[in-house]
């Protein structure tokens, strides 16, 4: 009899071994299943420039920012400024040629520096002499950094860098407001130099605050250098300001678009002006097919045809990680002594007799160690009746 309870005990202890597994196994799995981000968006891989600090000056030197990340030389035509295609054609004659851009980040950074080479000036063969260059890109910028959503972003730009870009806005459930912030609580460092490359001379030099970077010029022909700095520290705040969360830091990618409107004048009057807009990252084409992208926002039938593409903060072997929007922290309460009393002297004391009280531990709650728990509850139980059984089996 003794053999056969000696087995049924070992076999319980089986039992509730693997009883408990499961749920170990399913919290084991959830830890490691990674992000996955939404289907067709284009990457770009920054440099990573950690022991280097570029300098934003409006001059991008060789290998600054590491090598060039791309340069887009096909950018879409757009009917405006709400990130739907043209239908008809649009006049590629009021475009750059193309546009280089670098990515580039360290441990506290991140780092954009754009390159338009802009346009010759042609004489067209008129009266008029300011008509003979578009005389204005506006540049736009969305940046987004809640990758499971890709209706949350910043957007700022348009065209004077020290007064209009200063207007930060952000976008939420897919709904624009202006931010409580400016643009400058988002952007550590920002410069943007206009050249006329006939004369090598600036036609065009400021930054967020003192000087406006991007003016009207029909005098040549003119390039444009932008280089922004952003502290990752300063990107958490502003996304706390604006969506009420509690980060404390940013995810190791984000989206981007970048869009441009030119301007180009009609005769001799900058007020009477053709324009038009190019998207130059950011245009993968969802239109007829936002359904399928409601698990980040989207929804069947609305207006937005793009989304973003994807800026990775590491190489192609890096995981994804979205950054937390409410981390646990812990807690830190003041600490405060209570004040000391004397207990009356008492020239008879008496001692009561010392008691303590059996000290019980509650279970865990949920997961692996609640299944732990309960095998070992069951197994004491299902040991206490063996041994007693035994006893029983003695005494007859």
């Amino acid at each position: 009899m003794k053999k056969f309870l000696s087995l049924v005990s070992i076999l319980l202890v089986i039992l509730m071994a693997f009883a408990s597994f499961p749920v170990f196994a399913e919290e084991v799995e959830e830890e490691n299943k990674s992000f996955e981000l939404p289907k067709n968006v284009k990457k770009y891989y920054a440099n990573n420039i950690s022991g280097t600090t570029p300098n934003i000056d409006g001059v991008i030197d060789e290998n600054e920012y590491g090598e060039r990340t791309v340069r887009i030389d096909n950018p879409s035509a757009m009917a405006g400024n709400e990130r739907v295609f043209m239908t008809e054609p649009a006049d590629e004659t009021l475009r750059s040629e193309y546009m280089d851009f670098w990515f580039a980040y360290d441990e506290n950074n991140i780092y954009i520096a754009i390159y338009d080479p802009g346009f010759k000036k042609i004489d067209n063969g008129d009266e008029f002499t300011k008509n003979d260059v578009p005389f204005r890109y506006n540049y736009f910028f969305l940046m987004g950094f809640i990758l499971d959503d890709l209706m949350c972003d910043f957007r700022f730009g348009g065209f004077s860098t020290n007064v209009v870009w200063n207007d930060l806005f952000y976008h939420e459930f897919g709904k624009g407001y202006p931010a409580p912030i400016k643009t400058y609580d988002l952007v550590s460092e920002c410069v943007v130099r206009k050249v006329d490359t006939d004369i090598g001379a600036d036609v065009g030099f400021g930054d967020l605050l003192s000087a406006n970077g991007n003016p009207n010029y029909t005098g040549g022909s003119w390039e444009v250098y932008i280089e922004m700095k952003f502290a990752k520290d300063q990107i958490a705040n502003a996304m706390n300001e604006c969506f009420f969360t509690d980060y404390d830091t940013i995810p190791n990618a984000m989206y981007f678009d970048f869009t441009t409107n030119t301007y180009k004048a009609k005769a001799d009057d900058l007020n009477d002006a053709y324009n038009q807009y190019f998207n130059w990252i950011g245009d993968n084409n969802v239109a007829g097919k936002q359904g399928e992208y409601a698990d980040f926002g989207y929804y069947e039938g609305m207006k937005y045809e793009t989304i973003f593409d994807l800026i990775v903060f590491g190489d192609e072997n890096t995981v994804i990680e979205p950054a937390d929007p409410f981390p646990v922290r812990e807690e830190t309460e003041p600490v405060t002594e209570a004040p000391v009393t004397e207990a009356p002297t008492n020239e008879n004391p008496t001692e009561a007799p010392a008691t303590e009280a059996p000290v019980t531990e509650a279970p865990a709650e949920g997961g692996c160690g609640s299944s732990v728990a309960l095998a070992g509850i069951a197994l004491v139980a299902a040991l206490g009746t063996c041994t007693a059984f035994v006893a029983k089996k003695k005494e007859d």
